[in-house]
């Protein structure tokens, strides 16, 4: 493997390290990205301002607990297979002879005072293995669940009032726009494959970017109306070449 000769391919060896970034600000607003608006005390009216973000909210969820089944599944079947595989295949392979003699061998270590510490410490790798194949499983299925990441790039855009933009926006642009070099961005447009989850990193550029739009929008809308307090954005939610037509009209 060539060693990277530009800048944007040795800033896509530090994906991983750019990748627990995103992770540890997602972690810091996991309470805003899981909780939703429905408390009973709150007025039907702001459930209604917050609704087109609960409803992307409640579609990654979805997908995120699609992705969760498909990995605890994928656990119990590796456990099962582990466990209970080398004994049927050993009667499959060897028929009942070689069923005897492993019947036989467990008799020993239990003479010998060592069966409890040989099916302790087979079970410990049996579940581990397949807790890390279930774990690896929701990670594959979540990663490559394009909706998802396209639900999330969507939250800034959304009609209404959305408790993410207020809360995540200011420090997710920081993080793309300002921590992560450009250069390691350059690698989504080269086309050549630099980085192991295109899709994710889309995502989280395209959050980063609409939420530039959002304060735009609601920093022109204020001006307009001569407002001061939260913007609840018209129904249908903001264009995505809102900073173009933001632009057009200020150069009228």
């Amino acid at each position: 493997m060539a060693a990277p000769s530009t800048t944007m391919e040795k800033e896509a060896l530090k994906e991983s390290t750019y990748k627990q970034q995103v992770q540890d600000l997602l972690k810091k607003h996991a309470p805003t990205f899981i909780s939703a608006p429905e408390d009973s005390n709150i007025s039907s009216e702001l459930k209604t301002q917050y609704a087109a973000e609960q409803k992307l909210v409640d579609r990654i969820v979805r997908n995120e607990t699609i992705a969760f089944a498909y990995g605890i599944a994928l656990s119990g079947i590796v456990f099962s297979s582990v466990r209970f595989g080398p004994r049927w295949l050993a009667a499959k392979i060897g028929g009942q002879e070689k069923v005897k003699a492993m019947k036989e061998a467990e008799e020993e270590a239990k003479k010998a005072g060592k069966a409890w510490i040989q099916k302790g410490l087979s079970f410990i790798v049996e579940a581990s293995f397949g807790a890390w194949a279930g774990w690896r499983g929701y990670n594959i299925v979540s990663s490559q669940n394009n909706d998802s990441f396209e639900a999330i790039a969507e939250i800034p855009l959304c009609a209404g009032r959305s408790t993410i933009a207020d809360k995540v926006c200011n420090e997710w642009v920081d993080l793309v726009h300002n921590k992560i070099p450009p250069q390691f961005w350059l690698n989504l447009d080269s086309n050549e494959g630099k980085l192991q989850e295109e899709a994710r990193w889309r995502s989280v550029r395209d959050f980063a970017n609409n939420c530039v739009k959002r304060k735009a929008f609601e920093e022109a809308y204020r001006k307009q109306y001569g407002i001061s307090g939260p913007v609840v954005v018209p129904g249908g939610g903001m264009p995505k070449d809102i900073l173009t037509k933001l632009h057009l009209e200020r150069t009228k």
